[in-house]
């Protein structure tokens, strides 16, 4: 549920905003929200963000009667993306790290480790340019481009530098190391 509310999240807000007026949308947003809050099983961790963010922002929109609250809500997740993956590296506990040892199938040596560490700047960058790309279709007066990308769009840009990533670490990592 927490990978496919964020994707129909935009489309869902245009959609009710073409029948009903801001404060309506705000309010079934804010049920929503809520529900899904009550649903998670673990409350600890960044699950949460989203329906937390969604809660917060539907208020605000309510209240205020714009939609630019509600239309804000995946440029905050993708900064806050981004701040983790950055506190991630420094920390010395790199979320890429933690996801590659989770579903490798075999033991990560020390130097594919520290090659993993290292390419959580990479990770950043690319969260980085994710960001403004949000916040330029958040500008954007047009919402068709904010729709798009806010459903879809940033999945290409990561699937991008996935791709990217395994053609380094297969044609050039892995020559050089082993």
């Amino acid at each position: 549920m927490n990978a496919i509310l964020p994707l129909l999240y935009a489309p869902f807000v245009l959609f009710l905003l073409n029948y009903y007026d801001v404060k309506i949308v705000s309010g079934i947003i804010f049920g929503i929200s809520i529900v899904w809050l009550l649903m998670l099983e673990n409350k600890q961790n960044t699950s949460v963000l989203f329906p937390i963010l969604s809660v917060l922002f539907s208020i605000f929109s309510f209240f205020s009667e714009v939609f630019l609250f509600l239309k804000a809500i995946p440029l905050l997740v993708s900064i806050y993306f981004s701040f983790f993956i950055l506190y991630s590296y420094f920390q010395k506990k790199s979320m890429i790290l933690l996801f590659a040892e989770k579903f490798s199938k075999n033991t990560l040596d020390e130097k594919e480790k520290e090659y993993i560490h290292q390419s959580t700047l990479f990770w950043f960058l690319v969260s980085l340019m994710n960001v403004l790309i949000h916040l330029t279709f958040y500008l954007e007066k047009n919402v068709d481009f904010w729709l798009y990308y806010s459903s879809i769009g940033w999945y290409f840009l990561f699937i991008f530098a996935g791709l990217l990533q395994f053609l380094h670490r297969h044609y050039i990592f892995l020559r050089r190391e082993y």
